[in-house]
């Protein structure tokens, strides 16, 4: 996956825009603010800890995490549209204080600097290396340090050429369960949890389905969003896909 590749195909300034007036003001991840914060409350986020937002998007989940934590967050976004707004909305949060916003590759950071949690919401589906991911998270969390993630995943049916060409088109690279948990122990993590969250993906998905026929998008938009989101459901129902969340900590 390349920043081009991003900002010119599935995150233009305009994509974005879309995406927000399904999932919420300041979001671009299933379930919009209120998921944010279910998801935040599995980390053990405390006053001034360091915190890396892996694809942190516009900005809303290391918004809520340093109102409501007062931790320290360092977001970067492969996709400079992504950073570019984030920045713009962090002005208006008025949380400069405890928020930076950077473009930049995680496989590409640099070990000098260190982390108390590390967060991503459905980021790693974009990287083909999760070797090496695991491997620059590892060497950039303190000793004790927690890694929580959420991302899409592949299910228990085998995938159909449709869903295989839908992953080919977009670049994906999705892994099971069973999978992610076993390179995280190749990794050197340890207290690994990996919880199916399907069900809540699809109960989501059909309240986003509702929201999106009073959503402010004109109706060609609204027309293939409607489509998109119908086919991920879907899938979802059918158990070629999934949606995880892990935890998982370094020693």
């Amino acid at each position: 996956m390349t920043q081009e590749f991003l900002d010119s195909k599935q995150y233009t300034e305009l994509s974005i825009l879309r995406y927000e007036a399904i999932y919420g003001h300041n979001y671009i991840s299933p379930g919009g603010e209120k998921v944010a914060d279910e998801f935040i409350n599995t980390l053990d986020l405390r006053e001034g800890l360091r915190v890396l937002d892996i694809g942190c998007g516009v900005g809303g989940p290391a918004f809520r995490m340093a109102s409501k934590s007062g931790v320290h967050v360092h977001g970067i976004d492969l996709s400079s549209n992504m950073i570019r707004i984030a920045k713009t909305r962090l002005k208006e949060e008025e949380l400069n204080k405890m928020i930076s916003f950077t473009q930049a590759n995680c496989l590409e950071l640099e070990t000098y600097e260190e982390y108390h949690v590390i967060h991503s919401r459905d980021v790693f589906l974009h990287i083909s290396d999760k070797n090496r991911l695991f491997e620059v998270i590892r060497s950039i969390l303190v000793s004790g340090g927690q890694l929580g993630f959420s991302d899409y995943c592949l299910g228990a049916t085998k995938p159909s050429p449709e869903f295989k060409g839908y992953l080919q088109e977009r670049n994906y690279s999705l892994l099971n369960i069973e999978d992610y948990t076993t390179l995280l122990k190749k990794a050197g993590f340890t207290n690994i949890i990996g919880k199916d969250k399907t069900l809540l993906f699809i109960k989501i998905l059909e309240k986003e389905l509702n929201n999106l026929e009073t959503a402010p998008l004109n109706k060609k938009d609204k027309s293939s969003m409607r489509k998109s989101w119908k086919e991920k459901l879907k899938r979802a129902q059918s158990k070629e896909q999934g949606w995880a969340w892990f935890t998982a900590s370094r020693d």
